[in-house]
């Protein structure tokens, strides 16, 4: 329990360190929402269901073997420093699509969010590289999977274009947002190896 309730507020402040500081610098750089209020909401409606689901994982063998306490200096650290890499990966969607339209920049960084913030969450959990950690939950794996579909889907369909305001994307546009959050997933990991390391 204690172990799920580090991973959990660390995922969090990450997250949010992130997006919050990638808007401030969006309002400097381009003249428009990088991302319009309702699918801020969407968006954090579809990420807190795995965020939920991460007080029912699984936990490395090695968490469990003595008693731990918080240590707020590492949790503010390693919010600060992910935090930062989060915001870099979020201008670099900036970086990728602004001269598109509103629109596009919109949807493209809203499915960019949610696939990122999901890969965050499967490197955060462990202080393990990922292959050799135990595995996550079935229920984690579930709620994981379903949100990632409907940020992948949704832009797709006549209510995502009418309630939501996206904009379908391109095959290219899909393949720049899949390969952005693998390299944000494998910096993540780099990083965390690093972290913990020294």
């Amino acid at each position: 329990i204690f172990s799920n309730m580090v991973k959990y507020l660390k995922t969090t402040l990450i997250s949010n360190f992130g997006n919050f500081f990638a808007v401030v610098v969006a309002l400097f750089l381009i003249p428009y929402l990088p991302m319009l209020p309702v699918q801020i909401l969407l968006l954090n409606l579809l990420t807190d269901s795995p965020m939920i689901a991460i007080a029912l994982d699984s936990v490395d063998r090695g968490e469990l073997r003595r008693p731990r306490t918080y240590n707020i200096k590492e949790i503010i650290m390693m919010s600060i420093v992910f935090g930062i890499i989060s915001t870099v990966f979020d201008l670099l969607f900036f970086f990728l699509f602004f001269k598109e339209a509103p629109s596009v920049l919109q949807t493209n960084w809203f499915i960019g969010s949610v696939i990122t913030e999901l890969a965050l969450i499967y490197s955060i959990r462990t202080k393990l590289p990922f292959f050799k950690a135990t595995s996550p939950s079935k229920m984690l794996m579930a709620l994981s999977f379903v949100p990632a579909s409907l940020a992948l889907v949704l832009p797709f369909t006549y209510w995502g274009e009418k309630i939501f305001k996206f904009a379908p994307p391109t095959g290219k546009h899909m393949l720049l947002i899949l390969l952005v959050g693998v390299s944000y997933f494998i910096t993540t990991e780099i990083f965390k190896l690093f972290y913990y390391r020294f």
